[in-house]
């Protein structure tokens, strides 16, 4: 048997979507008798993932909440080792080590953000335990400077595989890094659905479309799409948006929805946990987001037999085939948006079967097991 050690850098919420997927391998290591260690920030104990895993045996090694995360929009804190030192001392990390795991899974909401922690890079690479990484999001494809390229590089050449979960995040990785990544590969995210047969499709006349997105417009692009039904040609139209689930830009939303005057057409939902009661009431599924990595409700909303209206990130490439199960925009604008959704529009007689085909793509396509794929990543590392 194994001991596991799985650290969660994600910090700038207590739970996310980039973290179900560990949390299933963990939950599958324990089921299979190998021991799990978890470095988890201390506002994330008391998620029901957490009790669950804590309860089937997981040991749990808390650190306080980071302060103060360095800013997406200024990389140049990467640099700043003393300062990120001080934010994440070696005291955090050092309970991991004294584990002696035989592996270490390191899970990165965003791509390159372990470098946020230079004590624990400088212990995981002198310890001569062998790590995996998984990269989820990519939202941010800037240029990295000389020094940060090469730390990225030397971390990441010495990692026993690399995980991404789209091959359009791998890309833009070795894009930034000027090298192509031969220990890297592509695994799915899990899915909250116990049943993936169809659902039937909405009678209704009026045509409803989901948004399954946290409220968080710098990534999910709900501005995006309000602008574009703003236009005079979609108010004289009969619709409405739903949108599920929660977050910060809430109150903006409401409001940008009010400048827009399409208020009473956008249906404020909340967090719903029955996927397939969403797809029951709505025709198709819009995702106008600005950056993504592997986004769940996109592979839900097929399963349930739902075509999709989508920006090109993440890993809709490669699930969504232009006209047949979807239609896809090459960039978050209102202009570019708007044209893949009128698209929508002229073919309503057809979403149904569009939502088929979905179904059928997403069936023959997704991991059923995706805990256990990454559980034998990780132990092939080990042997």
């Amino acid at each position: 048997m194994a001991k596991i050690a799985i650290v969660s850098i994600m910090a700038n919420n207590p739970w996310g979507a980039s973290e179900y997927l560990w949390a299933l391998m963990a939950e599958q290591a324990l089921a299979e008798g190998h021991e799990v260690f978890l470095s988890i920030f201390d506002w994330s104990t008391s998620h029901p993932s957490i009790i669950k895993l804590k309860k089937l045996g997981a040991c749990l090694i808390p650190r306080p909440k980071f302060p103060s995360l360095p800013s997406r929009a200024s990389r140049r804190l990467f640099r700043d080792i003393p300062t990120l030192k001080s934010l994440a001392p070696k005291s955090w990390f050092q309970p991991v080590i004294d584990c002696k795991p035989d592996v270490i899974f390191i899970n990165e909401g965003n791509r390159f953000d372990t470098l946020c922690y230079p004590d624990f890079v400088e212990l995981v690479q002198a310890s001569s335990i062998p790590y995996i990484i998984l990269c989820h999001s990519n939202s941010d494809s800037s240029v990295l400077d000389a020094q940060l390229r090469n730390e990225i590089s030397e971390f990441f050449s010495k990692a026993a595989k690399i995980g991404f979960v789209s091959q359009q995040s791998l890309k833009l990785a070795e894009r930034q890094l000027a090298q192509f990544l031969p220990n890297a590969t592509v695994v799915q995210n899990p899915v909250n659905l116990t049943d993936t047969s169809l659902v039937p499709f909405p009678t209704q006349s009026k045509l409803s479309f989901a948004s399954v997105a946290r409220l968080d417009v710098t990534f999910k692009g709900h501005d995006v799409l309000f602008e574009t039904l703003s236009s005079s040609i979609w108010k004289e139209r009969d619709w409405q948006c739903c949108l599920y689930g929660s977050g910060p830009d809430e109150d903006y939303l409401r409001q940008l929805a009010r400048h827009y005057d399409i208020y009473d057409r956008i249906k404020f939902m909340g967090h719903v946990s029955d996927i397939r009661s969403i797809w029951a009431d709505n025709h198709f599924m819009v995702l106008p987001s600005r950056a993504e990595g592997g986004p769940i409700a996109l592979i839900e909303a097929m399963l349930c037999g739902r075509a999709a209206v989508v920006t090109n990130v993440g890993i809709v490439s490669e699930w969504v085939e232009e006209g047949r199960n979807g239609f896809i925009a090459e960039a978050a604008t209102a202009k570019s948006f708007g044209n893949a959704l009128e698209r929508a529009w002229s073919v309503q007689s057809n979403l149904q079967d569009m939502g088929v085909q979905a179904h059928e793509m997403a069936t023959n396509k997704f991991d059923s097991k995706p805990g256990k794929t990454l559980l034998k990543l990780l132990l092939n590392a080990v042997n």
